[in-house]
């Protein structure tokens, strides 16, 4: 794997640890050369250990702008625990810490390069253990090791000890906790709805970032602090004349905003009247949760962590009317686009349905650190290049008025202004300008109707989720002109997660890629091979990275979603070969409890990135936990073009897992052992038909779903009503004999033999019934739909997104059916069945005796 620093196969021992981890690491943290005492000039001290001591140096001192000591670092060798070694660091912490008044001496750290863990100096467990893969742009633990130790932080805090020794910056916990218990606040004291309550907290945020800012600027100047600068305490408001001094505050930054909007194309976040409406005693309160904490110059990552969290943890996508894409999602498809300076340029980047911003956060982060990493740029050629990412890098649309302040207000809380947040129908590639709209709303739609439409902006990458289930229909007018626009669309109706691809295909340069979360639908539907054939017709298909099933459970919803990666063709460009991969985790489980130790995407970042930079990736097969996602294992591996098929881009067609297990039918079948036959060489349980049901009605019938029948196969109840009081999906009719096997991906494995008592009984579309020619052949039938084999290959063909599930066609025409070739087999396939439904005829006839007179649809049965 590869970090922000090093790649982890160079670190054999702990020389390179230090200099290929460690020194890179302190220069990221801000440490001069004269800030940083290293083993030879620092002092040997008899460290306690047991009854012993034992002489002891660290590798590393970290001193203040004043010289005074802050942290004790030490260097191990990659095989060595960095746990074992706590009482080293933390021992020599004490010792010079004892040496001062007030303790200079914090935290100590201990690193392996594998795993780096940063201790408070009296703690004896680690408050941040970081992996090697942790030390990336926008990781979360990053953020917060740079939020505690980087060599400004300690400088800040040297000025302000003396007047607000209480004033420090927060951990993500805390500040997050601080927010929500600010927002319920608001919320109970006001009776505000959760986004009205958000809106209003945003205000009382922006007035504490500018005071907090205001204070390190006089610390930058050199001016002398007093307790009078600090502005945003309860201290201060009781001093102030007004009744609501922090209401003034914000009409300040108010005529500040107004003029940014005016005079340098700044875009609106809030109202040009807008005020804090909130009653005085509850703004005291807010204060009071907020004061003692310093947000200004929080690090970029931990800001949009702790903004991002904090709007998932109180208003939640649903309040806002949108959905958040996972942070580790918005990082894997950030860190695949490989946002790096060229030719000291920057790539253009648009998120064209950006919601609150999340894409284009990460996008600023990364280019960020592609800006500070190229070493070859002179400082003001590095200046330049961030007042441009700042400015005209980044482009977000969000149709939604609302969230697109939300948008710019995220943007601005990381140092950009959200110049280009636009808010638009991104769809209309006409982009046009509304007759009637607010002199501000108009001009910002001429804006981007002129850059995009009038000068052909075009961008490097697209990063973006569109929406998967709003559609455009063309018995409105308005959406109608929208779908006459595109050729993916014909004039038919369409949903925008089809719209978005072919707009971005536009959008986008001749070189341009797309990163996309998709629905799967799209990838392996039937009723979409159209799309699919005009993404192979106009893009080149880098990589397909499926997601878990529970990826957007937090947000409430459960469809199954991929990540495509797409360039744009150019003409008689043919389609190479496409990196796949099956995650199992993104950082939480079914029950939305966070597992950031499984998320297994930064490793597949990582050999994305081999794979692009070397061409070869070895493949990655390996087991789950027991409790991860439908217990797929994770999978990493590579394509062929010639391998690729016209009716599936998912990964899941093209998995080890079931080609290995293909691999195995096949080589049982040339020995012997097997037939492989495949679904049409049997006779399927026809559909009722239209007449069908007609005639049926008033006749009363058995009825099973799916829910009565458990994964070995017993039917544990069943209804009996009329005919025409079943639901609508009693398409079966069933005889005696009859196999059924459950179609649904989370169902797959449930299996019934119909028992005499279900002859002419109705079940559900959600089963496939074969109707076997003879009793041995629905035994083997029976056994075969409840194998772990069939059970995979299930998992794996079936399709659409939101109820996966294998078609009439799949079953027909790939799912293959190992047959047993030999007596032996047979019979003892046969043998097994009979016994286990003699012990259930069992089980049934002694519940009859015990129970008596039930009606026999509720009996147990094969």
């Amino acid at each position: 794997m590869r970090n922000l620093f090093c790649d982890s196969d160079d670190l054999h021992n702990e020389a390179d640890v230090k200099a290929l981890f460690v020194e890179p690491l302190l220069r990221t943290l801000g440490y001069e050369p004269n800030r940083i005492r290293r083993e030879a000039a620092i002092e040997e001290l008899p460290i306690p250990r047991g009854s012993q001591t034992e002489g002891y140096r660290p590798d590393y001192v970290l001193m203040d702008s004043v010289g005074r000591p802050v942290v004790v670092a030490d260097a191990k060798h990659p095989d060595e625990d960095p746990g074992s070694f706590r009482y080293q660091v933390s021992g020599y912490s004490l010792l010079i810490n004892q040496r001062y008044p007030d303790n200079p001496i914090r935290y100590c750290m201990v690193t392996n390069g594998l795993v780096t863990e940063l201790l408070e100096w009296d703690r004896e467990a680690p408050v941040l253990s970081l992996r090697f893969e942790d030390f990336e742009p926008g990781d979360a633990k990053f953020a917060e090791l740079r939020s505690a130790v980087a060599y400004e932080v300690f400088n800040q805090k040297e000025a302000i000890r003396e007047f607000r020794p209480q004033f420090r910056r927060p951990t993500i916990r805390e500040i997050i906790s601080a927010f929500e218990t600010a927002h319920n606040t608001i919320w109970k004291k006001e009776k505000y709805a959760p986004t009205k309550a958000f809106y209003e907290l945003a205000k009382i945020l922006f007035v504490k970032l500018r005071q907090d800012r205001r204070v390190h600027d006089r610390i930058a100047e050199t001016q002398p602090l007093s307790m009078a600068d600090f502005y945003f305490t309860v201290d201060w408001i009781d001093q102030q004349p007004t009744p609501n001094p922090v209401s003034s505050l914000f009409q300040d930054i108010q005529k500040q905003l107004e003029d940014e909007i005016l005079t340098h194309g700044k875009k609106r976040i809030f109202g040009s009247d807008e005020q804090i409406s909130l009653r005085p005693s509850t703004i005291i309160e807010v204060v009071r949760i907020l004061e003692s904490f310093d947000l200004h110059g929080i690090d970029e990552d931990l800001n949009g962590r702790m903004f991002e969290t904090f709007l998932n943890a109180t208003v939640r996508g649903k309040d806002l009317g949108q959905y958040f894409t996972p942070r580790p999602v918005v990082k894997y498809m950030t860190k695949s686009a490989r946002l790096r300076v060229v030719d000291n340029t920057l790539p253009k980047v648009i998120d064209a349905c950006c919601g609150s911003g999340g894409f284009l956060i990460e996008a600023l982060a990364e280019m960020e650190y592609a800006i500070k990493a190229s070493e070859n740029l002179t400082n003001v050629q590095q200046d330049m290049l961030r007042r441009t990412l700042e400015t005209d890098t980044l482009y977000g649309i969000e149709a939604n008025e609302e969230i697109g302040r939300v948008a710019r207000l995220n943007m601005y809380l990381h140092g950009d202004g959200g110049s280009r947040i636009y808010v638009a129908d991104t769809l209309d590639k006409e982009l046009t300008v509304e007759a009637g709209l607010p002199v501000e709303e108009r001009q910002q739609m001429q804006e981007l109707q002129s850059r995009i439409v009038g000068d052909g902006v075009r961008f490097d990458v697209a990063l973006t989720n569109p929406p998967f289930s709003m559609s455009y229909r063309k018995d409105d007018p308005a959406e109608l002109r929208i779908l006459r626009q595109y050729e993916v669309a014909r004039g038919q109706s369409t949903n925008s997660n089809v719209l978005f691809l072919e707009r971005y295909r536009d959008l986008l340069n001749e070189r341009g890629e797309l990163l996309t979360v998709i629905d799967d639908t799209v990838l392996n539907g039937s009723s979409h091979w159209k799309v699919r054939n005009f993404i192979r017709e106009h893009f080149v298909i880098r990589q397909v990275v499926s997601l878990p099933f529970n990826t957007f459970y937090k947000a409430q919803a459960g469809s199954k979603t991929s990540i495509l990666h797409l360039r744009r063709k150019r003409a008689g460009e043919q389609q190479g070969s496409v990196f796949m991969a099956i995650a199992n985790n993104v950082g939480h489980d079914d029950h939305r409890r966070d597992t950031p130790h499984r998320d297994n995407l930064p490793e597949v970042a990582n050999l994305f990135i081999e794979w692009d930079e070397h061409g070869r990736v070895p493949d990655v097969f390996r087991a789950n936990e027991a409790d991860e996602p439908l217990g797929c294992p994770l999978q990493v591996f590579v394509t062929p073009s010639a391998d690729l098929v016209e009716h599936r881009l998912d990964a899941f067609y093209y998995a080890p897992d079931l080609r290995r297990l293909w691999a195995r039918l096949d080589r049982l079948e040339e020995e012997g052992e097997i037939t492989l036959r495949n679904g049409a060489e049997f006779e399927l349980v026809p559909q009722l038909s239209a007449q069908d049901k007609e005639t049926l009605r008033g006749t009363l019938a058995d009825y099973i779903q799916i829910t009565d029948v458990t994964r070995d196969g017993s039917i544990t109840s069943a209804s009996r009503m009329l005919f025409e009081e079943l639901p609508s999906r009693a398409s079966l009719r069933m005889e005696a004999g009859d196999v059924l096997f459950a179609k649904n991906i989370s169902s797959r494995g449930t299996a019934v033999l119909a028992p005499e008592w279900l002859d002419g009984g109705f079940t559900t579309s959600g089963f496939i019934g074969i109707r076997p020619e003879t009793e041995d052949d629905a035994l083997i039938l029976w056994s075969i739909f409840r194998s772990e084999m069939w059970r995979r290959q299930i998992y794996y063909l079936s399709i659409t997104a939101t109820q996966p599930e294998v078609r009439d066609h799949i079953f027909n025409e790939e799912m293959r059916i190992p047959w047993p070739a030999t007596d032996e087999r047979r019979e003892r396939i046969i043998g097994s069945a009979r016994e286990l439904l003699q012990a259930r005829n069992a089980e049934r006839e002694a519940s009859r005796t015990n129970l008596g007179s039930l009606d026999e649809g509720a009996w147990l049965a094969g």
